[in-house]
């Protein structure tokens, strides 16, 4: 039996008891543990040495594996604990994979380990900013570099749309790469398409920058006859325009928040949604998408999140410059238009995001490798 190694920590947040799940890329690698699982392959998690917080039941099949303890202060701790620590993991458990799903600096190291014990590494691109220069907004010159070093020694690289796909493969022309849409696990109780435009707009995410909460209150304050419901929580440390955005929409009397939501209320919330709007300022392919697919409710997002143009190409909702265009399109869409892009939603998601048919794709190229 293969094995499959995820190395991401806060994925464990989402298979254990009192997880605090945060980011879409957790979400993400839940979905391929899952698809993995269902195809035969041995699962492991890394997880923190000094975490031992019981795995769900239903999630029994994962293998957590420690790797370091976060509170041992070291001297060049990286260099003389951590980094060692992921050597004599590598050595130990022997996974014919490892799955990365945020790139790291020192993924360089761990692929260098991974060459060492036969492994392949397989990083995945979370959004556009890892592939062009907005990488410096996140990064640090130093460790951008090292990131990209450790894309030109990775085994495998995996882009969520086809920027990414083109902007590596033109700085990596001879690299392994895999175009790839996130999976999601279809449940076919929430397959329904709508029978009525009713509902709210929801949103759903982590309060930070890129999410642009500004236009989240500009949007909400054009569109005052809309009720506005906010799934999400701040990520410390909170930015400025967020912070101020936050204060302003709590004052909308059509905006209600939710607080944080746990995954299994996530689709009985979209599916009383009438849409799921999306303000950010780019995304890789937001697994909200597909969530609010599942239900049959149709998505709103910016031009600058709109992987492929997948949203207009098939019909699965309305892409917006800013707030004003979108608030003259609310008024101009018919129901006939609204039912039909909840009827492409339900079509488009079941054909082309199902977690076992795009791991199958994924599996049969890890083996090619």
């Amino acid at each position: 039996m293969s094995k499959i190694l995820f190395s991401q920590f806060h994925n464990v947040e989402l298979i254990v008891e009192k997880g605090n799940p945060l980011g879409g890329a957790a979400v993400q690698s839940l979905v391929w543990m899952q698809a993995f699982h269902e195809l035969g392959y041995e699962v492991s998690q890394m997880k923190f040495e000094n975490d031992n917080r019981p795995v769900k039941e239903k999630f029994d099949w994962v293998n957590l594996v420690p790797v370091y303890n976060p509170a041992k202060k070291r001297i060049r701790s990286w260099y003389t604990y951590k980094l060692p620590r992921y050597f004599e993991v590598l050595k130990k458990e022997r996974p014919q994979y490892v799955y990365s799903s945020i790139p790291k600096w020192y993924f360089f190291y761990i692929n260098i380990f991974c060459k060492i014990f036969k492994i392949k590494h397989i990083i995945r691109l979370p959004s556009d900013e890892m592939v062009d220069n907005r990488i410096y907004l996140t990064e640090s010159k130093i460790d951008a570099f090292f990131i990209k070093l450790s894309y030109y020694t990775a085994d495998l690289i995996l882009a969520q749309n086809e920027y990414q796909y083109q902007q590596i493969k033109k700085v990596f022309p001879k690299k392994q790469i895999l175009k790839v849409y996130n999976p999601i696990v279809v449940k076919q109780e929430f397959l329904r398409k709508k029978k009525a435009r009713q509902g709210y707009f929801a949103w759903m995410a982590n309060f930070r920058h890129r999410k642009n909460l500004a236009l989240l209150f500009e949007i909400a304050q054009t569109l005052p006859m809309e009720q506005f419901k906010i799934a999400g929580v701040p990520l410390s440390p909170l930015d400025e325009e967020t912070a101020t955005s936050i204060v302003a929409l709590k004052k909308l009397n059509n905006v209600e928040f939710m607080g944080g939501i746990a995954r299994e209320e996530i689709l009985p919330f979209l599916s009383k949604a009438k849409y799921l709007l999306n303000t950010s300022r780019y995304e890789g392919f937001s697994n909200t998408f597909l969530e609010s697919m599942c239900t049959g409710t149709p998505v709103l997002t910016t031009d600058t999140a709109n992987p492929d143009n997948l949203i207009l190409d098939q019909e699965l909702g309305f892409v917006y410059k800013n707030a004003s265009q979108l608030a003259n399109k609310i008024k101009e869409i018919s129901e006939l238009d609204y039912l039909k892009w909840s009827a492409n939603c339900i079509k488009y998601v079941n054909l082309n995001h199902d977690h076992i048919y795009l791991g199958r794709i994924l599996k049969n190229k890890l083996e090619q490798l």
